[in-house]
């Protein structure tokens, strides 16, 4: 018998109509996605930048196996945001070949040898490290994993709770925690389909959903996701215009970090708030205000020169943003109709899509 479902029947339709014309993801892509890694003690192996600073200082030798690694809360549309947090990637001498893999009783003192602040880093932490299921042979070491080389390699992201689409691409050595999965594959096909609002309509009427309505998209429903074999044509606008969107929102990112870099610096913002991250949607008075609001208590009053200087960079940076965001806009409505194309859809079943739109469906 089929499922029972609160869906008018048409809806239904059409949503088996779009898994009829899809071939299970992990077979369109000949992959399965990869677990980020389990730490076991979050405390001892993600550190932030002051810490990496320190470690390095004492010991520039670990600064190889120290790698920059994202939370699930870093992974945005099309692109990773990383914020300068970092792993301390000691993987398992079940995998890897360390001075003490095979030293027995003398592999600690070896360790604390080999990477000497790293061991006083890790060494108050033993008992909790040592009391962990996921580690690796030796106590400091991290859990097994015959795949260390994917992070290292072009990638596609997600995490495993969604409250809207947000799958990312990197090509940068990246580490990620367990609640994030990587798809080891350069398909910006792929990609288009994972961020369009097709595929949140169809992940929204068959994946789970957990608290507030976020989405869980666990490895046994991502694999099955139906991806529609694109034509040629379809498939060279389509990688052409998810590069441009990764462009646009990488050149994003970059501009909005060195905008608060320098109010950091010159000024002495040191939390931004939402406000100020998303300076392009305030005018250049509430702009200036904000900067106020945010400044150190006891701080010395704004000047007139130094207003004019805000409000002249606040509307470089905001006129670019705000240009930027139109051309997103446009190629994502543009990649959207493709996708569509892929799927074969009528125009009366993309009307129903829209009709029918759940909570969240990215507007194109």
């Amino acid at each position: 018998a089929a499922p029972w479902s609160l869906e008018p029947p048409e809806v239904d339709g059409l949503m088996a109509r779009i898994r009829e014309r899809g071939v299970p993801l992990a077979e369109f892509i000949g992959a399965k996605p990869l677990y980020g890694i389990k730490t076991g003690l979050n405390e001892a192996f993600l550190i932030d930048d002051d810490t990496r600073t320190a470690l390095i200082r004492d010991d520039p030798g670990c600064a190889a196996i120290i790698n920059p690694y994202l939370r699930g809360q870093d992974i945005g549309r099309w692109v990773p945001d990383w914020r300068g947090l970092w792993m301390i990637v000691l993987k398992s001498s079940g995998n890897f070949a360390w001075p003490w893999s095979d030293a027995g009783e003398e592999a600690e003192a070896m360790f604390q040898r080999t990477y000497p602040s790293l061991y006083a880093h890790m060494k108050p932490l033993q008992d909790r490290l040592m009391a962990r299921q996921d580690k690796g042979r030796y106590w400091w070491e991290l859990r097994a994993c015959d795949y260390y080389g994917a992070f290292d390699t072009p990638k596609i992201i997600h995490t495993d709770i969604a409250w809207r689409p947000q799958f990312a691409f990197s090509d940068a050595p990246l580490y990620f925690v367990n609640t994030c999965y990587v798809w080891p594959i350069t398909d910006f096909f792929v990609l288009a389909v994972m961020n369009s609002p097709l595929l949140w309509a169809f992940m929204w009427r068959n994946a789970q959903h957990g608290k507030d309505e976020a989405l869980r998209l666990i490895h046994s429903f991502m694999t099955t996701l139906p991806i529609a074999e694109p034509t040629a044509e379809i498939r060279t606008q389509a990688e052409e215009w998810v590069a441009e969107l990764l462009t646009l929102s990488q050149d994003a990112q970059d501009q909005s970090r060195e905008l608060l870099t320098w109010l950091r610096l010159e000024l002495g913002v040191d939390q931004p708030g939402q406000r100020l991250e998303t300076f392009a949607d305030l005018s250049g008075d509430d702009f200036v205000a904000e900067v106020r609001k945010r400044r150190p208590k006891g701080a010395p009053r704004l000047s007139p020169t130094v207003i004019t200087e805000l409000t002249e960079t606040h509307q470089h940076y905001a006129e670019t943003a705000r240009e930027r965001a139109i051309r997103v806009r446009a190629l994502e409505r543009e990649i959207s109709d493709l996708v569509n194309r892929a799927y074969r859809l009528s125009d009366e079943e993309i009307d129903l899509m829209w009709r029918t739109a759940p909570p969240r469906m990215p507007r194109c």
